[in-house]
């Protein structure tokens, strides 16, 4: 291919859902119809026999007499172990030039999340070689197929990806329940499948729900997986910025909703946010005693997401997630107050965007971007009671002050000790500091960013440091 030839970037549409969803039924359906478009399609399934291309490769059609290009893989997942393999096929298919779109089926035990990042991932070999995914596709639309019938009582399940036989060690402590509500709030698309299988009531009670999970997909209705190929290509929908921000998934969630729902469903939503630290020792005995009838809330509690600053682990952003009946916690990132500049990114124009994300929230060091950011959806939520309950939770403002002043004493922490195995790995790499450092640049000697920053942060200082007092 002549370099000079500027290639055409080949749409891509994802298609999550759990186990039984109805995946394989809606891309039969896609490859039976006849439309004007010439797809590319990439099935996945976890199995040494591709059960899931067989099916397809079965139905009433030949796909070598169609226009569809059929490409399977196997032995792993598409968002885990097949990313590179991911990123081999739909290169070559896309610099083929022979397609108009593709199609991704993924496994049913599929995070949404990594195949997403598959589109953006690059490494040095692959800049060298051009051969950045983005240069040839771009992720169009993610979908996520609902199965109607078994929707609410999958959201119960306890059960864990080891118990699920799932072959990948990534997914055996996730609980699906976690997976499948993932799958929900990642997608432009919601695929209500089934729903000749429930009642009217329940439909309308999953609607309900599912625009709460996800207020800015679209939901549709099928049956059998018949939908409109429009409906879920070229919709240019994906965006992975707002994607991946829980910020602005909390912000969508506190939107009113119209009155009527939630007097007919009970589906409500509730926020918690502070600049405060958690007390480690309160907080674990709060979140510990999940589903138990000494903290009743729990059990009114659908999904719980987001991020938590404790004091012991301050420089750790710790992620909390409830599914169902399913409660876990575990580290996400560092704050990126606790990270030198200069290892921001590789280059000051990438540091300087990802300061334009912060700084409207950064406050005085050393805050920073430390912060409790929660959200709560359930049916008929005791909103007062979840608020005061993690309220208490925080330090008092004589411990924050005594906290800031000389840091916390881990002697009585609850949490995972191995925790600080992530940390140390980091001091050793020399990519953490203390509170006490200095912003430093390694693109500007006269420090001209450092300035730039200190400006940031006075034209805020007043305002912000009366909001750290409060």
């Amino acid at each position: 291919m002549n370099h000079t030839t500027k290639i055409k970037k080949l749409p891509v549409t994802v298609l999550c859902g759990f186990l039984g969803s109805g995946k394989t039924t809606l891309m039969n359906y896609i490859l039976k119809q006849r439309h004007d478009y010439r797809i590319a399609v990439i099935v996945n399934d976890m199995g040494e026999i591709n059960v899931d291309s067989n099916l397809i490769k079965e139905g009433k059609f030949s796909v070598k007499k169609t226009k569809e290009k059929l490409v399977e893989m196997s032995n792993g997942c598409i968002c885990c172990t097949l990313r590179e393999d991911l990123i081999k096929h739909i290169s070559k298919i896309a610099k083929s030039g022979k397609f108009d779109y593709m199609l991704i089926e993924s496994t049913g035990i599929a995070e949404p999340l990594p195949i997403a990042q598959a589109f953006y991932f690059e490494n040095e070999e692959m800049r060298k070689k051009g051969q950045m995914l983005k240069k040839f596709a771009r992720l169009d639309t993610m979908v996520t197929m609902i199965d109607a019938l078994n929707f609410l009582d999958q959201l119960q399940s306890d059960k864990l990806g080891e118990e699920m036989n799932v072959d990948n060690k990534q997914m055996d402590q996730i609980p699906l329940s976690q997976l499948l509500l993932d799958q929900v709030e990642f997608a432009n698309v919601i695929i209500l499948n089934k729903t000749d299988l429930v009642d009217q009531e329940r439909k309308e009670f999953i609607l309900n729900l599912l625009k709460k999970l996800n207020p800015n997909a679209k939901v549709i209705e099928s049956v059998q997986g018949q939908i409109d190929l429009k409906e879920i290509i070229n919709t240019k929908l994906f965006n992975f910025e707002e994607a991946s921000t829980t910020g602005k998934w909390i912000a969508e969630l506190q939107k009113p909703i119209h009155k009527s729902e939630i007097e007919e469903y009970g589906i409500q939503s509730c926020a918690f946010k502070s600049r405060r630290a958690f007390h480690p020792e309160r907080l674990f005995q709060l979140i510990e005693r999940n589903n138990t009838e000494e903290v009743s809330f729990w059990n009114s509690i659908i999904r719980c997401k987001g991020y938590m600053w404790i004091a012991s682990w301050e420089r750790l952003n710790i992620h909390i997630h409830k599914a169902g009946t399913q409660l876990t916690y575990h580290p996400g990132s560092f704050w990126w107050i606790s990270i030198p500049k200069k290892v921001w990114a590789d280059t000051k124009e990438e540091v300087d965007a990802i300061w334009d994300g912060l700084k409207q929230n950064w406050l005085p060091e050393p805050i920073g971007d430390r912060r409790q950011e929660l959200v709560f959806i359930g049916q008929n939520l005791p909103k007062q009671e979840i608020l005061d309950a993690f309220e208490s939770c925080l330090l008092s403002e004589q411990e924050m002050i005594s906290f800031l002043q000389n840091g916390w004493d881990n002697t009585n922490d609850p949490f995972p000790k191995d925790w600080g195995k992530l940390v140390k790995e980091f001091e050793d790499l020399g990519e953490l500091r203390g509170n006490e450092g200095e912003w430093e640049d390694v693109w500007d000697e006269e420090g001209e960013m450092q300035e730039e920053h200190q400006e940031d942060v006075s034209m805020q200082e007043e305002v912000q440091q009366q909001q750290l007092i409060n």
